[in-house]
């Protein structure tokens, strides 16, 4: 069994051991920087892409890229506007959820937890 790691001493599996490495800080700037060195070379071979588009604005520099981020950002945006028009409240469904029912505390298999 792994050795105890975060505060509440609960074990972490080799795995997750593994996968906190991409947590810290300078691995997520490191990751952060490797994109967008990734996103500027492609960007550069596409100066040297020879572009036959159907319509003029395709053969702009960097279009398809430029088109690419317009469309997540309207997603996203729309998702927000989406949710204010079709979202329902917290307790639309009030007495009628199944979490509302009352069940006996015998069959509720209730473990103490303290902070100690």
């Amino acid at each position: 069994m792994a050795k105890p790691d975060t505060k509440d001493e609960r074990p972490i599996s080799p795995t997750g051991r593994k996968l906190t490495v991409l947590e810290q800080p300078v691995v997520i700037n490191r990751m952060i920087i490797g994109l967008a060195l990734f996103c500027a070379l492609l960007f550069l071979a596409d100066l040297a892409h020879i572009r036959h588009g159907k319509f003029a604005v395709e053969d702009l520099i960097g279009f398809y890229g430029f088109y690419g981020f317009a469309a997540f950002a309207f997603i996203i945006f729309a998702t927000k506007a989406l949710r204010a028009v079709i979202g329902r409240d917290e307790d639309y469904y009030g007495d009628r959820v199944v979490d509302a029912e009352d069940y006996p505390p015998t069959e509720l298999e209730l473990k103490e937890f303290s902070d100690d």
